[in-house]
């Protein structure tokens, strides 16, 4: 049934990307979970079917679909598993994306159609050991020499980091914020280990360290100073494509609370039959629904040419929101089961946590969404 009045090519590729997702990305995720260990060979799976490039240009090998497209894809992924999700968005919706869109025809050939037949993959370095939220102010430092640039600084949390081939980095120059494209091995550019995180597994983040880096010019993405601009259009556009990824993981948590409760039966009847299952079943579903609404909502402002802002920061902090409250009960509708690792709830809860952090707080997307809608005030 089309209730959100898909277009045919969207719907189709939703019905698609849902079908290769269960297939080929769902038999996967607990060992993915559990090895900690990222899936290389179904990356090349997920390059093979075109969604490496799915909002990039045919000409650079890209499929050039819509944001609501993206959403789609985005959300089925997730809901296959959680850790190909988020490593999948940062390529597609952060690395990919701010080099079709800003970057050289010479950077596009050398970088985007690689990125694009996953012959490399990508990573996106803001946040940096002092935080992330103030991404207007990096302490990693470019400087000027001859027609190049040395870079020194140190980035944090970087999803995939210890497993990327090309990096775009945020650095301040004389005038602002810069972005550079680094490619792994440079003199002087190092990855970390992976961290060791409490979900995400799979999806590894590293910090990363510039001891005197020797960037060519060629490779700064735009104009001097332009970097945070380009970032935080991005940015607005990358938080729809977040929540999308949220609402995949919420919707996992609940398919699998619903079959739990129709097969788990107590005082000889399915725990489904129970007003105290059934309702925080109908809040969940509830949730879920609303917050996919917000998305696809922002994705088609977006794909109208509308400033999305507001809406992209109510879909993510909305989305992020209801998954932790639908992963909750989903555990809860568990029972004790639901605390073990024979059953996928509690990753799904785990994986969820990481956005309320990752790609802008809970409390930044609070004070996104009062500033466009109270306004601001002098402090």
């Amino acid at each position: 049934m089309n209730k959100y009045h898909l277009t045919p090519d969207q719907y189709d590729t939703w019905q698609a990307v849902a079908k290769f997702a269960q297939e080929r990305i769902a038999p996967h995720a607990k060992h993915i979970d559990e090895s900690n260990e990222f899936p290389h060979e179904l990356f090349q799976e997920i390059a093979a079917q075109g969604y490496l490039g799915a909002a990039q240009s045919l000409d650079y090998g890209g499929a050039e679909c819509d944001a609501v497209t993206l959403c789609l894809i985005l959300e089925e992924i997730s809901k296959a598993s959680g850790a190909v999700g988020n490593s999948f968005n940062t390529h597609v919706s952060l690395v990919t994306e701010l080099i079709g869109m800003h970057g050289t025809k010479a950077q596009k050939e050398k970088y985007l159609r690689a990125l694009i037949s996953g012959t490399k993959l990508g990573a996106f370095a803001l946040t940096e050991p002092s935080g992330g939220s103030n991404a207007g102010a990096p302490l990693t430092r470019a400087n000027p020499d001859g027609d190049d640039w040395i870079l020194n600084g140190s980035k944090a949390f970087i999803t995939n980091g210890p497993v990327a081939d090309v990096f775009v980095v945020t650095a301040k120059t004389e005038s602002g914020v810069s972005a550079f494209i680094l490619e792994k091995g440079m003199a002087g550019f190092e990855a970390g280990p992976a961290d060791a995180k409490m979900g995400m597994h799979g999806s590894p983040t590293s910090s990363l360290y510039f001891s005197n880096v020797r960037v060519p010019g060629e490779n700064m993405l735009g104009a001097e100073g332009t970097g945070f601009k380009k970032f935080a259009q991005a940015l607005d556009r990358g938080r729809i494509n977040v929540a999308a990824l949220i609402v995949g993981l919420a919707q996992a948590s609940y398919d699998a609370a619903l079959v739990y409760a129709r097969e788990r039966h107590q005082f000889d009847k399915p725990i489904a039959a129970f007003q105290g299952i059934q309702f925080p079943l109908a809040e969940m579903a509830t949730d879920i629904e609303a917050a996919r609404l917000l998305v696809l909502n922002a994705a088609k402002m977006y794909d109208a040419g509308l400033p999305v802002k507001l809406e992209s920061s109510m879909a993510k902090y909305f989305a992020a929101e209801a998954a932790l409250r639908v992963c909750d009960n989903s555990i809860s509708i568990h029972g004790g089961y639901g605390y073990y690792a024979d059953f996928p709830v509690e990753r799904y809860y785990r994986d969820a946590k990481c956005y309320h952090i990752a790609e802008g707080t809970s409390q930044i997307q609070r004070l996104v969404i009062a500033r466009e809608t109270v306004g601001r005030y002098p402090i």
